[in-house]
């Protein structure tokens, strides 16, 4: 099965190629099922990586039209949704306004610092990273448990400039894959982290074996920038979790699952 339910838009202000063009390089690519999940951030105003509320309706139509233009290939509409506990509420409103058939929840901030963005990676090196680990789970398990979301996206992106804690993170991803279960939460397996400096699918081997050991769903993401990242490196996230024992994805409609074998 492949399936890609994490490629953005130009409405997003970091990503380039129409729409259209995403979806041809699905089609080459043999993709059975694709989800437009552009980003929405809405604790602070940044608008080269994210969507306005403005942007939203202009957004759900350009999906709605993408799906009459291409019949043969179903495309789910998504949105990601950055995590941060001032918005929760606003997130709440937001998502009520839109019949969505997935939500991402991910998280890219702690407080004002961008972790994840090139121009501020050298805030990593003024800081404790075994203590920037704690709290970007923390956040991560907040997130999970705060009902908004069906699906965690990249969830140990922290780890992408090749950043890694002295002590073993193995009880950090404990103790977020319990949140993640007692969420019912899903994950996604995202192979972004491959064209990123670490090297290395979100999550990475440790993690997943953990969600597997709970019975936690996954489902898969290229994180599409442009039009040739659509799909790519999926073969390689299938052969990660069917080594780790997975034996099936996770697909979505109207925010609900049914299951499709690897």
């Amino acid at each position: 099965m492949l399936m890609d339910y994490h490629v953005h838009t130009p409405l997003c202000g970091h990503a380039v190629g129409e729409p259209k063009e995403y979806m041809e390089t699905a089609l080459q690519r043999g993709l059975e099922e694709m989800g437009f999940s552009d980003h929405v951030i809405l604790h602070v105003d940044r608008r080269e990586y994210s969507m306005s509320l403005d942007q939203l309706p202009r957004y759900v139509q350009g999906v709605k039209a993408l799906q009459r233009l291409f019949p043969n290939l179903p495309i789910k509409l998504g949105v990601e949704v950055d995590y941060s506990p001032s918005s929760v509420e606003k997130i709440r409103a937001v998502l009520r306004r839109y019949s969505f058939d997935y939500v991402l929840g991910s998280v890219h901030s702690m407080g004002d610092w961008f972790f994840d963005d090139n121009r501020y990676v050298g805030e990593y090196q003024r800081r404790d990273i075994g203590q920037v680990y704690e709290e970007y789970f923390r956040l991560m398990q907040e997130a999970a448990l705060s009902g908004l979301f069906d699906i965690m996206a990249h969830p140990d992106l922290i780890k992408k400039f090749g950043y890694k804690p002295e002590d073993d993170p193995q009880p950090l991803y404990g103790e977020t894959v319990e949140a993640f279960k007692d969420a019912g939460m899903c994950i996604e397996v995202n192979t972004s982290g491959l064209r990123k400096p670490v090297k290395e699918i979100y999550p990475n081997r440790e993690f997943l074996k953990l969600c597997l050991e709970n019975r936690i769903p996954v489902t898969l993401g290229s994180d599409a920038h442009q039009p040739k990242e659509v799909g790519q490196d999926l073969e390689k996230a299938i052969g990660l979790l069917k080594s780790v024992g997975y034996k099936e994805l996770t697909l979505f409609t109207e925010r609900k699952r049914k299951y499709a074998p690897l």
